[in-house]
């Protein structure tokens, strides 16, 4: 008998990425082998919603909060283990120490919230480590040994440019993981929509401490698992073990007798895998999902009577219709929806290796790098106050019995700042000249520069499809080479219209605000502009943001050229500037113009052999 699974993808696109999320919590509270939640780009405001409906689940009928502990980059080893009692006694006062939050002293499921997972200090990852999916923990400190099995369910977030930054092996501790960037909160008491009443009884008898029916799968369950996770290879099994609990946990919340190959399906399209097929509600692709950025018309400006658009004709021509919302022609998930965003960043660790990043020791030390924890002070430069106070208020009932508070230098606790980097790399990426070239090789030496000088990457995008404005360029900065975003920028179609000069623009003021405002100073900035030259949007309209009438000319040309001209008089001596010539015809000195304007070089972006056939 086929089973009705409790379906994790609705209909409604406004309602599917909260129910989602709440199938993915409610999997966390009836299964315990699945007792850690990422959530990747999750806004700060919806945090505090998404633990709370956690919480509620894990409460049981009473109704009572579960513990709750909150780790930051301020967290210790003493804040988790144990805690000092300090108690008058009849002869005198004790000292004595109690369980910690960590060590679950109150029997059943607790909650531990991280705010951010990248920043998260040394001894919270450790115990991350330690205990998620762990069957047995132990603790022993002078005065406190604790045996037990850990039951707290993690609920983390962290956003997918900060990815690289954290260990494989603490991401791997986490097996449900959802992307919920545009995440829309309900008002109400059911924020992330109803509970289905058969999920209600499901954590009612996972909440009961008689045995557990036993789901045994079926002949096909494994066969399937590991055929969703085919194009995985070599990141080793937590992630079937994650995929057939999940699973698992979908069965018990369908009733079912058995996990079968349908529950497996379900549970893919739950975490967005790429081998899981589209549920049978979302439309097949129709004749307005097929690739129109060929199909719109590219107005190439130019002094050439054979190129010149006519009086009165706009920049942009209207293109094919183009469907907006769910409809999407079939294929793998985005590149951003994807569980695993570590596997599709940037270039792979292994072909470099990294170098401790350069950094300045000149100026006063608390104005270098940001704060990412705090330790025991060394000297009493950069003082951590706050966390001084709390040390030495732990202390303050055997110190002084009087109001005063007693800092001995052992409280003195100092920050610890990540080096800021001093080398950038600026991308300007013009997504209308590869059309049919493929730009990874002629941009891999310089993304691998930026991974093993660990320099950050700030990717500015000219006529990319889905745009929100496509007569302007828009750019983001990544902290590695290896964010998703990089990837995605990478692969990104390219769209109709080619904003060159508001491109060059963003690129300069990016620069000029590294080099006069940042607070140790560039030493090297490398600037690479991928482009065959052929801008067809004014700066006027992209400042604008439409489009005007009339015939554009070569004005998109000289504006570029005049933005070119204004980053070449930036300091020469840590700027070096080159373009990458895709070597189309017609028009091939348009990217040598660019380059003689930036003062810089240009390099060929395909063989010069495949450039002549080309031509030819």
């Amino acid at each position: 008998m086929s089973a009705s699974l409790p379906r994790p993808l609705p209909a409604s696109d406004a309602d599917e990425l909260p129910r989602r999320l709440l199938t993915a919590l409610v999997c966390a509270a009836v299964e315990p082998g699945l007792p850690g939640v990422l959530l990747f780009d999750l806004p700060d405001a919806h945090l505090a919603t998404v633990a709370a409906v956690l919480d509620r689940l894990l409460a049981g009928p009473t109704g009572t909060p579960v513990p709750r502990t909150a780790l930051t980059a301020a967290t210790t080893d003493e804040d988790l283990w144990s805690r000092p009692r300090v108690s008058r006694g009849p002869h005198g006062i004790d000292f004595a120490l109690d369980p910690g939050p960590l060590t679950e002293p109150v029997p059943g499921p607790s909650l531990v919230v991280v705010p951010d997972l990248a920043r998260l200090s040394v001894p919270g990852k450790r115990a991350a480590v330690q205990l998620l999916g762990a069957d047995v923990a132990t603790v022993e400190q002078s005065g406190l040994r604790r045996r037990w099995r850990p039951a707290a369910r993690w609920l983390a977030v962290c956003r997918t440019e900060d990815v690289p930054r954290v260990s494989p092996h603490l991401l791997d501790r986490f097996p449900l993981r959802l992307t919920v960037p545009e995440l829309r909160i309900r008002p109400g008491d059911t924020p992330l929509g109803p509970l289905p009443a058969a999920w209600t009884q499901a954590l009612d008898r996972a909440r009961s401490t008689g045995p557990r029916t036993p789901l045994h799968p079926a002949d096909d369950f494994a066969a399937r698992v590991l055929e969703l996770l085919d194009d995985q290879d070599g990141t080793g099994q937590r992630r079937a073990l994650a995929l057939s609990r999940t699973a698992r946990a979908l069965a018990r919340l369908d009733g079912a007798e058995r996990i079968t190959a349908d529950h497996a399906e379900a549970a893919a399209r739950l975490l967005r895998l790429r081998g899981a097929r589209r549920p049978s509600a979302e439309p097949p692709p129709g004749p307005d999902t097929v690739d129109t950025a060929r199909a719109g018309a590219r107005i190439l400006p130019g002094p050439w009577p054979d190129r010149r658009p006519a009086p009165g004709t706009p920049v942009l021509e209207p293109g094919p219709a183009e469907r907006i919302g769910s409809g999407r022609a079939a294929g793998p998930w985005p590149t951003t929806d994807t569980p695993y965003p570590e596997d599709t960043a940037g270039p792979p660790p292994e072909d470099s290796p990294l170098r401790t990043p350069a950094r300045r020791t000149t100026g006063p030390r608390a104005a270098r790098g940001p704060v990412v924890g705090v330790r025991p002070a060394r000297d009493l430069w950069d003082l951590a106050p706050v966390r001084t106070v709390m040390e030495a208020a732990k202390y303050r009932a055997v110190r002084d019995r009087s109001a005063r508070l007693v800092v001995l230098p052992g409280d003195l606790r100092g920050y610890v700042r990540a080096p800021e980097p001093v080398r950038m790399l600026t991308l300007v990426l013009d997504h209308t000249c590869r059309e049919d070239w493929d730009w990874h090789a002629a941009l891999d030496p310089f993304l691998q520069w930026a991974y093993v000088t660990r320099a950050p990457v700030h990717v500015v995008e000219v006529g990319g499809r889905g745009a929100p404005n496509e007569v302007r360029a828009e750019s983001f900065t990544a902290l590695s080479t290896r964010s998703p975003r990089i990837a995605a920028a990478l692969a990104r179609q390219p769209g109709r219209a080619t904003p060159l000069a508001h491109g060059l623009q963003l690129a300069e003021q990016t620069l000029r605000r590294a080099f006069r405002h940042h607070r140790a100073g560039l030493v090297e900035a490398l600037l690479v502009v991928v482009t065959d030259g052929r801008g067809n949007v004014p700066l006027a309209a992209s400042r604008r943001g439409a489009a005007g009438r009339g015939a554009v000319g070569r004005t998109g040309i000289d504006d570029a050229l005049a933005a070119a001209g204004r980053i070449s008089g930036m300091d020469r001596t840590r700027l070096h500037s080159l373009v990458i010539d895709p070597g189309r015809q017609p028009y091939p000195e348009l990217p040598h113009l660019l380059a003689e304007a930036l003062d810089g070089r240009v390099v060929m972006g395909r063989p010069e052999h495949e450039a002549a056939d080309r031509g030819r």
